[in-house]
């Protein structure tokens, strides 16, 4: 994973939770989740490096990408998101086993950067 911020992230990590498209009402919406390690002083561009492997669900179509700014004094702040439709991806992946999306990651209606994200498929 690699991240371009437009704005500037002291401290960012990257969650990813797949659901079923009704991520906002919780509960059995959300599947399994998973974060990156917390790149201390990064500023406005890192790369994450992490591989992550994930069990879909049938019902659990969407995937969450949220950016964090970790913060210790206070909750972590939510710097932006986007939902990817997976069965999107699955569909790409018909002729090769790897996908790679750049997304835009947007907050209250703006771009605030860009994460490039690589999806890996298996049966």
């Amino acid at each position: 994973m690699f991240v371009h911020l437009i704005r500037f992230a002291q401290d960012p990590y990257i969650k990813l939770t797949l659901h079923d498209g009704e991520f906002d009402k919780g509960g059995h919406h959300r599947g399994e989740s998973v974060r990156t390690t917390t790149k201390d002083n990064a500023g406005g561009t890192c790369s994450f490096g992490e591989s992550f492997s994930l069990n879909k669900p049938e019902n659990m179509d969407v995937m969450r990408v949220e950016l964090y700014d970790s913060n210790t004094a206070a909750a972590d702040e939510l710097l932006g998101s986007i939902d990817v439709d997976l069965d999107k991806v699955y569909s790409d992946s018909r002729s090769s086993r790897q996908v790679d999306r750049q997304l835009e990651l947007v907050k209250g209606g703006r771009s605030q950067g860009h994460v490039e994200l690589r999806f890996t498929m298996k049966a």
